[in-house]
């Protein structure tokens, strides 16, 4: 290519053509430096579809989240529902009964994987986050049907057990189905820039019927499940 491109500014003798030709490689250069050390900085590895993840919904999810915290932040739930419209579930904390947290779906979300979380305290919103599931992609997709085979129908104790996962971050009821929902940290499964979290919901058995994987691409609070 280099040798083509010589050639034809030999034909051509032109310091104008030369000159566009130096910048454009520069250019180039420049750009691929720049991912280098994206690339070293982060800690990730060469993982296209996480890594366009993060550079595609940070910046849009950073903005978002921004946006609307001074509007939610230290008030009630009314101006959640006001925001956001009608609610998926409310989960309670099954240890401090004046905590839930409550999922709101992201509209604009054509893949509808992605919730809007707001955590309350005594009645007020002490933390605004945004979720997406599966967000390290295939990668995910592989843990996640992994961890139904090897979690659907067991215990909370005996689910601890498998993968590392240990014990719970949190363990909510949901309001709308009774159910219990225990979530985990699993930060040391991925090079993913955030936190993130195994959600298992129980039936009334207290048996594991559900198995879902999400990350948080935005949130007020660096861990926000985290108590």
């Amino acid at each position: 290519m280099w040798r083509t491109n010589r050639q034809w500014l030999h034909k051509v003798k032109s310091p104008s053509a030369e000159l566009l030709l130096r910048r454009d490689l520069g250019g180039k250069l420049i750009l691929c430096g720049i991912a280098l050390l994206c690339f070293i900085a982060g800690g990730c590895r060469a993982h296209p579809g996480s890594l366009a993840t993060l550079i595609a919904s940070d910046a849009i999810n950073d903005a978002d989240v921004k946006d609307r915290r001074s509007k939610l932040i230290g008030q009630g739930e009314t101006a959640a529902d006001s925001m956001f419209g009608e609610r998926l579930e409310t989960l309670v904390d099954v240890e401090r009964p004046n905590v839930s947290i409550i999922f709101y779906p992201v509209k604009i979300d054509l893949f509808k994987s992605s919730r809007y979380v707001v955590e309350l305290e005594d009645g007020k919103i002490v933390v605004f986050a945004k979720t997406k599931q599966n967000i390290d992609g295939v990668e995910d997709l592989i843990h996640d049907a992994n961890l139904e085979r090897k979690l659907i129908g067991k215990t909370p104790a005996q689910c601890s057990q498998e993968d590392d996962l240990g014990e719970p971050l949190r363990t909510l009821r949901s309001r709308e189905k009774g159910q219990l929902m225990r979530i985990y940290d699993i930060r040391h499964w991925s090079d993913f820039l955030g936190a993130r979290y195994c959600v298992l919901r129980f039936d009334s058995r207290d048996r594991c019927q559900d198995v879902s994987l999400l990350g948080v691409s935005a949130s007020t609070k660096k861990d926000p499940i985290r108590r």
